[in-house]
């Protein structure tokens, strides 16, 4: 715990690291040059203006890490939504086809069910910006398919549209019902939307304006500090300094990690944790989920 405790921190402080040792060299410089000269007694800024403008800055990253947040939130309950949309489709997948012939309907049983779980790994690949098709090469029922998909640009459309096409095939083999094939494709549709939502989050980057122009006010103001506060906290704004200026690296760092809730950052969502665990449930509707995965 304590092992995993201290990777957290140090991936943390890793990208603040340098400013912040260079705001404690400048606290240091600025402390020993007031205590031998005095002479940031006369030049120092007042108190109120440097105070207005910390705050100000505080205020600024504060609006800026709730917007990233609603980013990141926006993106795990969309995620959220493809779990529910999967177990409706597995359980959707499983009553309806029991109905009919036990042989046949078990092979479309474990067809739909494995093209979903293909799907949601396609989905996990493009959105980890990944292009390669391997992972979810396993899980196709056919040689066939696993040729086409290897060819398509947009996995996850084609998987969608296969899985659409076999349910309309099944419902003109009569094996499910019209009211039947228009439930599965409501599922269907769901999961169209969600990763239509998750794609408008990864294509729609935050204001890089914004982030460059509040990324060197704070620096800015980081820097700065050390020499506005040394005439009068003396040896202790070689604390003070460096720590304000870590609150102020750190909220931008988090706000800039937020943005991406899709990258491989340490504040975004563990999507190879949750599709695993998504895989297993849908895997679980077998009796001996390994050997699934073998004949396949």
């Amino acid at each position: 715990m304590r092992g995993k405790f201290d990777r957290v921190c140090r991936r943390s402080l890793s990208p603040v690291r340098k400013p912040l040792f260079l705001i404690l060299v400048l606290s240091v410089l600025a402390y020993l040059a007031d205590l031998r000269t005095h002479v940031l007694r006369g030049i120092a800024m007042p108190d109120q203006p440097l105070a207005l403008m910390g705050a100000l800055i505080g205020m600024v990253l504060a609006f800026r890490t709730n917007l990233a947040y609603a980013r990141w939130w926006e993106a795990r309950v969309l995620w959220s939504q493809l779990v529910s949309a999967s177990r409706t489709w597995l359980r959707q997948v499983k009553s309806f086809l029991a109905m009919a012939d036990p042989q046949s309907g078990e092979s479309a049983q474990k067809e739909l069910i494995l093209l979903q779980v293909a799907f949601v790994r396609a989905l996990r690949t493009e959105l980890n910006g990944g292009t390669e098709s391997t992972e979810m090469l396993p899980f196709l029922p056919s040689p066939e398919l696993r040729e086409k998909l290897a060819g398509e640009p947009k996995p996850t459309c084609f998987l969608l549209s296969h899985m659409s096409r076999r349910i309309s095939e099944n419902c003109a083999q009569e094996t499910i019902s019209g009211p039947q094939f228009l439930a599965l494709d409501r599922t269907l549709t769901r999961m169209e939307d969600v990763q239509g939502g998750c794609e408008r989050i990864q294509n729609t980057p935050f204001p890089r304006q914004y982030d460059r122009f509040l990324e060197l006010l704070t620096y800015t103001y980081s820097f700065l500090l050390p020499f506005g506060i040394a005439d009068e906290t003396g040896a202790w704004g070689v604390v003070i300094s460096p720590f304000v200026a870590l609150i102020l690296l750190m909220l931008n760092q988090i706000g800039r990690n937020l943005e991406n809730p899709f990258e491989d950052n340490l504040d975004s969502i563990p999507l190879a944790a949750l599709s695993d665990n998504l895989e297993r449930e849908l895997l679980h509707a077998f009796e001996n989920p390994a050997a699934t995965r073998q004949t396949t």
